[in-house]
């Protein structure tokens, strides 16, 4: 399975892909939503994993597009930020994620979730 991490953080990046490789996902990164844009012309991930404060384009705005793409309309996308805002996950669920997940997190924690979305 493919996943797409978006993350400004380039060490959040690596601790995310180390994880997730470690149970034999492939991983594609990019910096921000312009960028995973662009990956998902080449990727075609099975889930997106995307944090919500980033640079040139929120993780908001970057759900909102995939959405738009219809060979993305049912891929997950799980939210992986340090926001632990109720209506900020609200804004996120409405906008067409699958969940919400909160930094620091668990790696087995992290690996059981993709696993039960990807089921």
């Amino acid at each position: 399975m493919r996943i797409l991490i978006v993350d400004d953080s380039p060490t959040m990046q690596d601790i995310v892909s180390m994880t997730l490789q470690s149970a034999s996902f492939q991983v594609f990164r990019a910096e921000h939503g312009v960028e995973a844009l662009a990956v998902l012309d080449v990727a075609s991930p099975d889930l997106i994993i995307t944090d919500l404060n980033m640079y040139r384009m929120d993780g908001f705005e970057f759900v909102s597009r995939v959405r738009q793409r219809p060979e993305y309309e049912f891929t997950p996308i799980l939210f992986l930020t340090t926001e632990s805002s109720e209506d900020m996950r609200l804004i996120g669920r409405d906008l067409g994620a699958t969940g919400w997940l909160l930094k620091p997190f668990v790696p087995e924690d992290l690996i059981r979730v993709v696993k039960s979305v990807l089921q």
